[in-house]
């Protein structure tokens, strides 16, 4: 192993590369097994909302204020829950 900084080379054990790789391969794993950072629980961000039903903040901030789609304000981030999404496009379906 070659140290940048000086240009030296170093010894490392095998064992402890080894236990190293292991070490990341744990981090790595439970990384993906994390679910997204953006939600808690059932709650997405109005950013994720945003992304799913591909519609801009003012778009929600209509829906807010009419009192269209119930949301929950923790400082100033918004938070909808899946279900009052579901539940909103269910209600405004086109019904042919």
């Amino acid at each position: 192993m070659r140290n940048e900084t000086t240009g030296s080379l170093l010894v490392v054990p095998q064992a402890f590369l080894e236990s190293l790789a292991e070490g990341q391969n744990k981090i790595l794993a439970l990384l993906e097994n994390t679910p997204d950072k953006n939600r808690i629980g059932d709650y997405v961000t109005e950013a994720e909302a945003q992304k799913m039903l591909g519609r801009k903040a003012t778009w929600f901030w209509g829906m807010r204020t009419k009192g269209l789609l119930a949301f929950a304000k923790v400082g100033n981030k918004v938070f909808y829950s899946r279900k009052d999404i579901e539940k909103f496009l269910e209600d405004h379906k086109n019904k042919l």
